[in-house]
């Protein structure tokens, strides 16, 4: 894959910071994040812990990584 910019291997921040996973870390972010978006109960944790703004950045996360 050289020269290939797969959004799934890595993802950065407007701050330029960059964060690479291997597939096993992607697989379970996915997951949880799948978890956590479907939960009224974390989406209600997340909400009064970090604000509604964190689901968004969640959903916009889960789609980077593969979701739907």
């Amino acid at each position: 894959m050289n020269g290939s910019k797969d959004p799934s291997l890595y993802l950065s921040d407007k701050t330029g910071a960059l964060l690479m996973l291997n597939k096993a870390e992607r697989v379970l972010i996915k997951e949880l994040l799948f978890m956590a978006l479907n939960s009224q109960s974390v989406k209600a944790y997340i909400t009064k812990r970090l604000g509604k703004d964190y689901l968004e950045v969640g959903a916009n996360l889960y789609k980077t990584l593969g979701g739907r």
